[in-house]
């Protein structure tokens, strides 16, 4: 189990199979809040054992900095998962960008932790990381996740058609960026 870092009210762990457990029980906890926007998975999903799964892949990409998979906590506990914030799809080189997936708990939410969660893994990838760009995928009918993501500085980018496929459609979602402008490769070279 792999502290990252810390906000002012949150630990941040690096999604691992000794987190599966806490990880399962916030996705169970979640599953009608998410559903909506979240893929539909098969009841066999939500067991330990699967969760064991997703954390060891998600921890194995972690480890060839292809995903930053984070679990965040009240400081100093880890009885509950507080939010879910991820770094997916992170590509390197000239690129040095990555896409944003954020879930908080429904009983945390309007309470700033979701902002303090997402603020953190942002200031964690450009100072870092020394990431770019980060791109948030966000379905048009989800008001409360693109106000969210406005809020933190994300602007919209134009719409991404058919980009996911659910529930027997091919659904549009906005793409929102944010950049980090003061970010200058050579100095990582």
């Amino acid at each position: 189990m792999k502290r990252l870092f810390t906000t002012e009210r949150l630990d941040a762990y690096i999604i691992s199979s000794s987190l599966a457990g806490p990880y399962l029980a916030y996705e169970k906890r979640n599953r009608e809040l998410f559903r909506p926007y979240s893929i539909p998975q098969k009841e066999s999903y939500y067991t330990l054992g699967s969760f064991q799964n997703v954390s060891d892949r998600q921890y194995a990409l972690y480890e060839e900095h292809r995903m930053l998979p984070l679990l965040f906590f009240a400081k100093d506990t880890r009885k509950h998962v507080i939010a879910l914030v991820s770094l997916n799809q992170l590509v390197w080189g000239p690129f040095r960008s990555g896409k944003l997936s954020y879930s908080v708990d429904g009983d945390k939410l309007r309470q700033g932790y979701g902002s303090e969660a997402v603020l953190g893994v942002i200031a964690y990838a450009f100072e870092q990381l020394g990431v770019h760009r980060i791109e948030a995928h966000i379905q048009k009918e989800n008001s409360a996740s693109l106000a969210f993501a406005e809020h933190l500085g994300f602007q919209v980018e134009g719409t991404a058609k058919g980009y996911l496929y659910r529930d027997g459609a091919w659904i549009d979602h906005l793409r929102l960026s944010l950049l980090n402008d003061e970010l200058d490769i050579r100095s990582l070279s």
